[in-house]
């Protein structure tokens, strides 16, 4: 297994399991913090699923999802889009794919910032749009140029996608960077897509951005609970957007796809997501304890990175010092082999930086220090 063959990130973990049958291979990727178990969630928010759920309606859902998490959503995680112009979805990875099945069409071009979590360019790719990439510069903390945005956009632009806090670097912009992004998007008039499934995850809430739904008439806002809330067990997605237009789009690509979302899930999440700060306060305490390893976190096996230790989410992209000597692939298979633990390598996130995603949400980061370093 010295170069993995082309695969959809979906389908690394499956692949690189086959390769070690009978390995328990122990994931270090994840983007979301340590999930919530059932007992500690009602702790935290104080009130039980049993209490939650008496009585619950076990009959289909709106397609639009139901009233009672889509005004949660609107009134306690955005501050000016209503009810009515949030789509809730099975996962962010529905709301994704009905949002650009809604908006693009063969041909279209389409802007995206690399290093991306692959579906956010895969489904353009396969509805067969041109897609350009503006890359972030890992010299810089992994900054966005924003003159090659514009002169990308001056050579055509349907759609830009954004993701901020960011997967794989752990980037962000400051909210003059956002604004000038929207701004830029109305000269030009672009469409722009905001992938803010790690909002919540700020070290300090100085650095939390405004959703874009709220702040751009051709904005749409991707959320979910399985990242920046840690609660990928209940799958329950989100699209935000001002176009009425574009949502009954969205909701008409739907009815092929899910139809609705589980009455359970979308009655739990209603509830649970009115606790925002609990929920990030439990988070942040095991992200900021494992933020201060970073410094000292300086090689993987005897091969040295380099890490950015971010000020949002729980993932860093680890450059290689030795890249021109090593390929991430290859020390990816030997962490896999050595310690049992299985990490991210470039190639799938569209990039030619040699770089590990490494996940440090997790209570076992110590001891996965430890054991690689």
């Amino acid at each position: 297994m010295n170069n993995y063959p082309k695969l959809a990130m979906a389908r690394f973990s499956e692949y690189v399991s086959e390769q070690f049958k009978g390995r328990n291979l122990i994931s270090m990727h994840g983007t979301n913090p340590e999930p919530f178990s059932q007992l500690e969630l009602e702790e935290t928010i104080g009130c039980s699923f049993e209490s939650i759920l008496q009585n619950v309606n076990l009959g289909f859902a709106p397609d639009e999802g139901t009233l009672a998490l889509r005004t949660t959503l609107s009134e306690f995680h955005y501050e000016s889009i209503k009810a009515s112009d949030v789509i809730t979805h099975a996962g962010a990875q529905e709301a994704l794919f009905c949002a650009f099945h809604a908006l693009l069409k063969t041909g279209d071009k389409v802007l995206a910032v690399a290093p991306i979590f692959e579906p956010l360019v895969q489904i353009p790719l396969n509805i067969g749009c041109q897609v350009s990439y503006v890359h972030l510069d890992a010299d810089n903390q992994w900054s966005l140029d924003l003159e090659a945005v514009e002169a990308q956009f001056k050579s055509g632009c349907e759609l830009f996608i954004i993701n901020f806090p960011h997967n794989p670097t752990g980037a962000t912009l400051t909210e003059s960077e956002l604004m000038t992004v929207v701004n830029l998007c109305r000269k030009y008039d672009v469409w722009l897509l905001s992938d803010e499934v790690f909002r919540g995850l700020e070290h300090c809430m100085d650095d939390r951005l405004p959703a874009l739904a709220d702040i751009y008439e051709k904005g749409i806002s991707i959320g979910v609970i399985s990242k920046g809330f840690a609660i990928p067990g209940i799958r329950v997605g989100w699209l935000g957007c001002q176009d009425k237009a574009l949502r009954s789009r969205v909701i008409d690509i739907k009815g092929y796809i899910s139809i609705c979302n589980s009455q359970i899930d979308e009655l739990l999440a209603s509830v649970i997501l009115k606790e925002p700060e609990k929920l990030s306060q439990r988070n942040l305490a095991i992200i900021l304890k494992n933020k201060e390893m970073l410094s000292s976190f300086n090689s993987l096996l005897g091969h040295e990175i380099n890490i950015v230790a971010p000020n949002v989410g729980c993932c860093v992209f680890a450059t290689l010092n030795d890249a021109g000597l090593l390929g991430s692939q290859l020390v990816v298979n030997m962490i896999v082999k050595q310690a049992g633990y299985l990490l991210y390598p470039a190639d799938l996130f569209k990039t030619k930086e040699q770089a590990i995603r490494i996940g440090f949400g997790s209570r076992q980061f110590a001891k996965f220090i430890e054991e690689v370093q």
